[in-house]
């Protein structure tokens, strides 16, 4: 018999099987056609000479097992507490931020390494920064390097 005529003869009950997994029928429904999909892409795997649901039951579980896994790993906590943590984070963020800059403009008063620095946290690469600020690439190397301990030292890290 051909492979896929008896998985759809047998997925009448694969999904009363996917029923006893999930507690809805939107999920039992997700998790029958992900069975389904798994047995036909693996369907080299399955031994011909054994039973079809043995296998397709294997196959179920080990989908839901993964299914059930991903899914635990993500924790809704609910739209009033997010804003709430939103709000807080927001506002602590805002005020690193703001100390981070306010460090920056006190050490570029100081020094002219600065500019080198804010080019390299932009993404832009030694000889870029170089060619930029019109100086060699050494130069860029150790004013970046000066920068980065001038602004922990301001920072008190």
């Amino acid at each position: 018999m051909d492979f896929e005529k008896e998985v759809s003869e047998i997925y009448p009950w694969i999904l009363r099987v996917a029923k006893r997994f999930c507690r809805s029928m939107q999920d039992a429904e997700d998790l029958a056609g992900d069975t389904v999909y798994k047995m036909l892409i693996n369907r080299d795997k399955f031994d011909v000479s054994k039973p079809l649901k043995p296998w397709c039951l294997a196959v179920m579980q080990n989908t839901y097992i993964t299914q059930y896994n991903r899914n635990s790993l993500i924790h809704f906590i609910g739209y009033d507490s997010a804003v709430e943590n939103a709000s807080s984070d927001y506002a602590s963020n805002l005020a690193m931020f703001n100390d981070v800059v306010s460090a920056i403009r006190r050490c570029a008063q100081k020094s002219c390494c600065m500019d080198s620095l804010i080019y390299c946290a932009q993404g832009y690469s030694y000889d870029e920064i170089s060619e930029l600020l019109n100086v060699p690439t050494g130069t860029v190397r150790s004013r970046i390097s000066f920068g980065r301990k001038m602004l922990y030292q301001e920072l008190d890290y």
